[in-house]
């Protein structure tokens, strides 16, 4: 969903629904008070719940919906972020003219805290080519260091624009201790990130996420450079890395990147070279007589780093015609690059139909944790980190000619990951235990939950109309 809009429509946000849930509290509109008084029942308050059709492990009839009814449909990222180790949800709400975060337990749905009003960044527009369509949204992201959660608002824009001045590009942040209360709470720190381009950018390129060590990683593209800047959550301090290569992630010791050479490794620490697997080439041909480096990082989370490599050969060993390679996968730990686990899996489908469904994750590439950090999914790739095994989701993938490619949403604790088939339409959700790495076909209709903290499933769903619907629905 990158493309939720900056500037925010001034519609009014439809209210919290609670039902079934003891304990639950809410009112009929985004509560604007933290440790409102419990409902007596059933917990119902406002109405019925969304009939949502869920995973058998989730009860449909027990949980909370908040609707933020100022998304605009097609977007690609949800405002939407989850603390695992409290068990909070965060979202961004914009109320008629005010934009503000707020927190509620996942189990419960109970408001925990809400955020004073902030104003983000003017909105970028069509000038200096940029694509209105394309701007990037006011978002939020879960951030842990030094074991205390945060969460980080934030919004990439114009600042200081009006009719007599340009304006400055940049992308603000305001960074919010997750376990904060009461009412209009202020961040902790603000800050304001320029976002410079002496190439130009694609407007809405500039995203914020989690990148591990307790930064939030701003990322934005000037041509065909990567730009990166690291946020540390608990002092403020900005650090940037222009020339580190392509920055995926960050580490206690500097940046883990990928080589414009080829190859992966943390600056002033380990590289690939140090760790390559088993049955993998030195350097592969880039196909245009350049001999680059061996291995990808595609992803860096929970300390951990998921990496992929040209196997020894050549990608197309099994003889595939499908647009598929067969790749060596590993996860490494971060701060040394030890390989944890080592598994061959084909990239999906190169030709594969994606984004046909009207979901609001759609066919998006995402990397999950379970909260006890046991489970790790990247893509279309399950990891028990414990067990030392891997289930590969790609198609045709455990000798079943005509299998289809799946991408994974989240992980429990209990090792069910949940996910869809990559560009079914009418959408096709899927169940995968871990223990087997056997998917199963759930009944038509069925949502996946887009996380999984401890006792619920958050459920993010498009309202007809216009907007999404963020859903907890309580574990059975």
């Amino acid at each position: 969903m990158r493309s939720a809009r900056t500037r925010v429509p001034a519609a009014m946000v439809a209210g919290l629904v609670l039902a079934g849930c003891a304990g639950c509290g809410g009112s009929a509109r985004p509560e604007k008070a933290a440790g409102a008084s419990e409902p007596a029942g059933g917990g119902r308050s406002g109405g019925s719940l969304a009939g949502l059709t869920v995973p058998a492990g989730y009860d449909a009839g027990r949980g909370w919906d908040q609707e933020l009814g100022w998304v605009e449909e097609g977007a690609e990222t949800a405002p939407v972020a989850v603390a695992p180790g409290s068990g909070t949800v965060a979202y961004v709400v914009a109320d008629q003219a005010e934009t503000y975060v707020q927190v509620r337990r996942a189990t419960t749905g109970k408001v925990l805290w809400t955020s004073a009003a902030w104003t983000p960044p003017g909105s970028l527009d069509d000038s200096a080519g940029y694509d209105p369509a394309l701007t990037a949204p006011a978002s939020v992201i879960a951030v842990s260091a030094g074991g205390r959660e945060y969460f980080v608002a934030w919004a990439h824009g114009l600042a200081g624009r009006d009719e007599l001045h340009d304006g400055k590009e940049i992308v603000q942040a305001e960074v919010y201790a997750a376990d904060a209360s009461g009412n209009a709470v202020a961040p902790l720190r603000s800050i304001d990130v320029p976002v410079e381009a002496d190439r130009g950018t694609a407007q809405g390129e500039a995203v914020v996420r989690d990148g591990g060590a307790g930064r939030a990683l701003v990322g934005w593209a000037d041509g065909h450079v990567g730009h990166a800047v690291a946020i540390d959550v608990t002092s403020g301090r900005v650090s940037t890395y222009d020339a580190a290569g392509t920055v995926v992630g960050m580490s206690a010791r500097g940046p883990v990147a990928n080589s414009y050479n080829g190859g992966f490794g943390v600056f002033n620490g380990w590289f690939s070279t140090d760790v390559t697997p088993e049955g993998t080439a030195a350097e592969p041909s880039a196909g245009f007589g350049a001999a680059l480096l061996n291995g990808t990082v595609q992803t860096v989370a929970d300390g951990k780093v998921v990496a992929s490599w040209t196997p020894s050969g050549g990608g197309n060993a099994d003889g595939s015609e499908d647009g598929s390679e067969e790749t060596v996968r590993t996860v490494h730990d971060v701060a040394t690059g030890k390989v944890l686990l080592r598994a061959e899996c084909r990239d999906r489908t190169l030709t594969q139909i994606f984004d046909t469904d009207d979901t609001v994750l759609g066919d998006s590439v995402l990397t999950s944790v379970s909260p006890n950090g046991r489970y790790l999914s990247y893509g279309w790739m399950l990891f028990d980190l414990q067990k030392g095994s891997v289930a590969c989701l790609a198609k045709g993938v455990g000798g079943e000619e005509g299998r289809k490619d799946m991408l994974i949403d989240s992980v429990r604790d209990d090792g069910t990951a949940y996910g869809t088939v990559a560009g079914s339409d009418p959408r096709v959700a899927v169940e995968i235990p871990a223990s087997t790495g056997t998917p199963k076909a759930l009944p038509t209709g069925t949502e996946t939950p887009a996380y999984t903290p401890v006792g619920a499933g958050v459920f993010l769903t498009w309202i007809e109309g216009g907007g999404i619907r963020v859903s907890g629905r309580v574990e059975r």
